[in-house]
């Protein structure tokens, strides 16, 4: 569904939803099943999707590369053309996906989601822009310290070529402070943990960073604990750019703080949660892309849990669209409370950061009632382990065993993302949603 009862969709929605469901379903390999369990034209357009099911990184590698292809398009001469190429996904093995790259397509999305907040909208698309994300996600990758002009493509500097922040040394913390101060992006955009931790590193040595005109988050989850170090070097505006490779970009963040449909680029479908795991205000979004000539994504399950703002209004002025309050982080991360209630990431998030000296965590469920939460912390230890404990208590049942180790340093996942939140209990995804 659409949560057209709260939130307001102008026609040319519909009609860009009826115009990518149907070169869907009638010109792209994948879909063709699907075909069946269209109610038809006959229906209204969201009694349609809704009849349909989702579309997952498996059905997309089943498919890769010709699957999703629209309007039997040639993909090899599109690769040959330069029109498109091959891009890959970081994550495990099961969420790792080959997907078309359409450059052109990805830039008006993005130029598009601009608009969504004030102080990108002041700015002309394209910008000068710094990147700091895992070389996993996105830009160049090295083992070895690669110079500074061999990390500048276009406008872009990407400010980190290594895999892992294992690799990280003073020097690396260094340089990245002379090279923003040295290429002086207008944009700084980050990985929100690796912004955190050169940030953490300013504080600690009393640097003075480079201040960018805004700050745009990426790639994961963003923890306030995160936010608030940032905030404390940096003067700029800090904005959550949501979306994934499949889908381009889903929604911004406004000025205000609330997430904001990027409307003329997709389709957000929400599936809330069960009443006894939050519901209805939390739940998944499957999105539909429009106007991509070379990809036909139709209900794509991004595998991540929002939570919707409580009315359709926003001091911002922006009416149209789903808004969204937060990203509560992915189905695949909640954790639950030794009674079986949902504890989404950002619960978690949420409880951690009112702890003052914590810097990063990891928590891991064993069983239903048995918790280990690993910190990275600055400050005194006992205090932050008492506090942390009675936080977790009180999250997730005072019969919870809690075991909480101070660690050096946490490393991101395989994917060069930090999951922060697991359970080993087995579950279900779908047995959540309503």
């Amino acid at each position: 569904m659409i949560c057209a009862d709260r939130f307001h969709y102008p026609e040319h929605f519909y009609t860009r939803s009826v115009e990518a469901l149907e070169t869907a379903l009638d010109t792209a390999i994948a879909y063709q099943p699907w075909r069946q369990l269209d109610p038809g034209p006959g229906s209204d357009i969201d009694s349609r999707y809704d009849a349909l099911p989702e579309l997952n990184k498996q059905m997309i590698r089943d498919h890769f590369p010709n699957g999703l292809v629209p309007n039997h398009r040639n993909v090899l001469q599109g690769l040959l053309t330069e029109e498109i190429e091959y891009t890959f996904t970081s994550g495990t093995t099961g969420d790792r996906v080959t997907n078309i790259w359409d450059q052109d397509w990805w830039d008006r999305s993005e130029a598009a989601s601009w608009h969504l907040n004030a102080h990108l909208a002041a700015l002309d698309y394209p910008q000068r822009e710094a990147k700091l994300a895992s070389s996993l996600n996105v830009g160049i990758s090295c083992e070895e310290d690669l110079p500074y002009n061999s990390r500048i493509v276009g406008r872009r500097l990407f400010l980190n070529e290594k895999i892992n922040l294992v690799q990280w040394m003073p020097r690396h913390y260094q340089r990245m402070a002379r090279e923003l101060a040295e290429y002086q992006p207008v944009i700084l955009e980050a990985n929100p943990s690796l912004l955190a931790r050169l940030a953490f590193w300013a504080i600690d040595n009393e640097v003075h960073l480079y201040q960018p005109t805004v700050i745009v988050y990426s790639y994961e989850f963003i923890s306030a604990i995160h936010r608030a170090a940032v905030a404390a070097v940096f003067q700029a505006p800090q904005i959550s750019s949501y979306g994934t490779t499949e889908t381009g970009f889903v929604m911004e963040e406004c000025e205000q703080g609330l997430l904001h449909q990027n409307l003329d680029f997709c389709r957000i479908d929400f599936q809330p949660l069960k009443p006894e795991y939050s519901g209805p205000e939390i739940g998944r979004i499957l999105v539909t892309t429009f106007q991509n000539p070379w990809n036909a994504v139709v209900r794509f399950d991004v595998g991540d849990l929002i939570r919707l703002h409580e009315s359709g209004q926003c001091e911002c002025g922006r009416s149209e669209g789903m808004i969204a309050e937060a990203v509560e982080g992915r189905v695949s991360n909640a954790t639950f409370t030794t009674s079986g209630g949902l504890i989404t990431t950002r619960a978690l998030d949420q409880a951690l950061a009112a702890i003052a000296g914590i810097r990063d965590y990891n928590l891991e469920q064993i069983d239903s009632s048995k918790y280990n939460l690993q910190l990275m912390v600055k400050g005194e230890e006992q205090a932050i382990t008492q506090l942390a404990s009675t936080a977790l208590a009180k999250l997730y049942g005072d019969d919870g065993q809690f075991t909480i180790q101070i660690l050096d340093n946490l490393l991101p996942g395989p994917a060069g993302k930090f999951r922060r939140s697991q359970t080993l209990i087995s579950f279900d995804e779908k047995e959540l949603f309503q």
